[in-house]
């Protein structure tokens, strides 16, 4: 075998193996399709009562139950969020540095050239989370969103040219002292300027919720189920919206999972022959 057929076998299950690892992506989609799809909604009055039953029929913490929510986030003591400054169940923030620097390359002649590339690094992140309730106007279900997927929505998107004035960035309320962020400042690295960003889960909106209900805390409460291969999910999306996405990154997933094995059998069997 010469060096360069090693080379494309290599290259071909590198990329085979890729394409495998993005169809098990994709059967994860195919299971949270499967949950959202196939999970009833449950009105919170009468899971409350069910519960209420259960726990005078056989004791108290006894009642569990995978269910679908929808309603209206209640938060007695709410976050206020970073940047946006919003009332919220949830957020996460993020100050992304980006960045442009010159380096040397070779052409195809092989001299040098100066080429300009541009990048980013994450230099700040916090994110936070409460519990809540959820309100479909029939009653009130506590919810704990430790271990949750959160599905957010954007409130809070700014860019600010220029490099930071001094070691602090700030912006609002918001600062973070960037001395020792750890990103390369020189080497022909110039800042082009930072972005802020903040997705949250806001109080008095609709949300949708898939887990387990649980009354083992002493109160009622969806929480992160333990049954293997479900899952929490809380997400401002509706039911609709979710499935649609679902649908559409199935179908993108396994177009690439297709053109990614392929191409891997092609490589593989090219350097065989």
């Amino acid at each position: 075998m010469y060096p360069e057929e090693g080379t494309m076998l290599i290259l071909g299950i590198v990329i085979a193996v890729i394409g495998v690892i993005v169809f098990i992506v994709r059967t994860g989609q195919v299971k949270k399709g499967e949950l959202i799809a196939g999970t009833e909604t449950s009105r919170v009055g009468e899971l409350l009562e069910t519960a209420k039953s259960v726990a005078q029929e056989i004791g108290a913490g006894s009642f569990n139950q995978f269910v679908e929510i929808k309603g209206t986030t209640v938060c007695n003591a709410p976050l206020t969020s970073e940047l946006a400054r919003v009332p919220c169940v949830h957020y996460s923030l993020t100050v992304t540095r980006e960045w442009e620097e010159t380096y040397w390359d070779k052409d195809s002649e092989g001299r040098s050239v100066q080429r300009t590339r541009s990048g980013s690094d994450i230099v700040a992140s916090n994110n936070r989370s409460t519990i809540f309730y959820v309100d479909d106007g029939t009653g009130r279900v506590r919810v704990n969103p430790e271990g949750a997927e959160l599905i957010k929505e954007k409130a809070f998107s700014q860019f600010q040219p220029g490099e930071a004035q001094g070691s602090t960035l700030r912006i609002g309320a918001f600062s973070f002292n960037i001395e020792n962020i750890g990103v390369n400042l020189g080497g022909g690295r110039r800042t082009l300027g930072y972005r802020y960003e903040e997705h949250i889960i806001p109080v008095g909106k609709p949300v949708y919720i898939l887990g387990e209900a649980s009354d083992a805390s002493g109160e009622l409460t969806i929480i992160k189920p333990t049954e293997k291969g479900k899952k929490l999910l809380i997400s401002v999306k509706s039911e609709e919206e979710l499935m649609k996405s679902v649908s559409t990154t199935k179908l993108v997933l396994l177009i690439i999972a297709c053109l990614l094995l392929a191409g891997g059998a092609v490589l593989i069997v090219l350097s065989l022959f």
